[in-house]
């Protein structure tokens, strides 16, 4: 290719043996990391369809579950064909929370699902051909997209930052925002100067230290925690039997692309962290794995996952990217799953530390993409102009979303994702401007 290899980092063994305490440190780590973003997509979802609180906890409960579920399965793997058998937590995904609110204001909520499985049989059948595609993500490309990740998730953090939602009545208060940057403070500090598990367990030691601090400032609310139940189990199709419409599984598909894309870009950042190279058969088998954690999720009242780049984040600040914390994790988000109780615990956590803890992260990710973008070759190509435009294009696509209103609904909620339009339009600018490097043999020819 014409943008060339991307350099990597000293190497992270991915099969390191550590003591049970620090596996369950760090395993606990990753938790409280992927729990904020997501119980988002349930909680947004049930206020859309206006859920009463005990049909918005089982979906909760079920996204717990369906977390557990599908990490392991990318983790462990289910044979020699499903799942990457990397360190990556898989959580649910933002980009088809769009079409799954039109789908259930349209139909009804068993729409939802049959629209989430039909999608993820269809991208499990795909993930066969994938080979195909994967020379259509380069690091031009991949490097576009991690980049985006971090910038677009920067807005999310400052928010939490500043106390959560703009109509949260304390929010913007210097208290919040005192708490959250002294929480980043800490991590950065941690990060620098500690060593050993110290060190490791920076992200997690400033969420411990940032929920206390919270308490003297009146920041930290436990009624939530008060009335939800200790054990609640998880049944699969709790909403009714699955109903499956062609157009809405069409529309559901088309998102879930997004999540695919997006597994490329994890790929290449945990490369980028843990000085390896996954194989193109490593990609293939994370791709399948995720289509068949989707099939399950739907089946158990969840949603489609994606890898969650924070994650990744904590490999690359603690150095430690052992399977074995994040089989950890999802022992424990299996157990949390089952109780209300616990799963409210971890909702308590004030914003404002959340943001801070966050900030940290996604400034990690911006990295690793503008590592992997420094590796590029810009000489005799046009990778320049692909870096550029996609990225402009992305950028204002994700803060303008206004400009795509009047566009019809699937076309709209597609243009107005930054991802897909930075993915989609760094591939089409490559295939364009860079077409010698997929097709020498007839340019030669010619």
């Amino acid at each position: 290719m014409a943008d060339g290899q991307v350099t990597q980092s000293e190497s992270i063994n991915l099969d390191a043996k550590l003591p049970f305490n620090e596996i369950l440190a760090l395993g606990i780590q990753h938790v409280l990391t992927v729990f904020p973003g997501t119980i988002a997509v349930p909680l947004i979802l049930a206020s859309a369809l206006k859920m009463d609180a005990n049909l918005t906890t089982v979906m909760i409960t079920a996204t717990m579950f369906a977390t557990a579920i599908t990490t392991f399965i990318q983790v462990n793997g289910i044979g020699k064909t499903i799942g990457s058998k990397l360190p990556l937590v898989l959580g649910a995904a933002f980009a088809p929370l769009s079409p799954m609110i039109a789908i259930g204001l349209k139909y009804n909520i068993p729409a939802i699902f049959g629209a989430i499985i039909g999608s993820g049989i269809i991208l499990f059948g795909l993930s066969f051909f994938m080979e195909k595609v994967v020379k259509f993500f380069p690091p031009v490309v991949v490097g576009a997209f991690v980049t985006i990740i971090g910038i677009t998730l920067a807005p999310t953090a400052f928010r939490d930052l500043a106390g959560g939602t703009e109509t949260a009545k304390h929010y913007g208060d210097p208290k919040n925002l005192l708490l959250g940057l002294s929480v980043l403070l800490i991590i950065i500090l941690l990060s620098v100067f500690a060593k050993g598990m110290v060190k490791n367990l920076a992200i997690l030691i400033g969420l411990i230290v940032g929920t206390v601090a919270a308490i003297p400032l009146g920041l930290l609310n436990l009624a939530a925690m008060a009335h939800a139940s200790w054990f609640m189990p998880i049944m699969p199709f709790k909403f009714g039997v699955p109903e499956f419409n062609l157009g809405a599984i069409l529309i559901m598909t088309l998102f879930c692309m997004i999540n695919t894309i997006q597994c490329f870009g994890a790929f290449n950042f945990l490369d980028e962290v843990a000085g390896r190279k996954t194989s193109v058969q490593q990609q293939i088998n994370g791709i399948r794995g995720q289509a068949f954690g989707q099939i399950i999720a739907g089946c158990f009242n969840s949603f489609p996952s994606s890898t969650f780049n924070e994650n990744i984040g904590i490999i690359k600040l603690s150095r430690i990217g052992a399977r074995s914390t994040i089989k950890c994790a999802s022992a424990i988000l299996l157990i949390i799953s089952f109780s209300p109780k616990f799963c409210s615990l971890i909702t308590c956590i004030p914003k404002p530390v959340i943001g801070g803890a966050t900030l940290a992260l996604f400034g990690t990710i911006t990295a690793a993409g503008i590592s992997i973008l420094s590796s590029v070759n810009y000489n005799h190509n046009n990778n320049s102009i692909v870096l550029g435009t996609s990225m402009a294009l992305g950028v204002g696509a994700n803060f303008m979303t206004s400009a795509f209103e009047k566009l019809p609904t699937v076309l709209s909620m597609l243009l107005s994702n930054g991802l897909f339009v930075v993915a989609f339009s760094a591939v089409i600018l490559n295939l364009i401007v860079n077409f010698r490097s997929y097709f020498p043999k007839k340019v030669e020819q010619s």
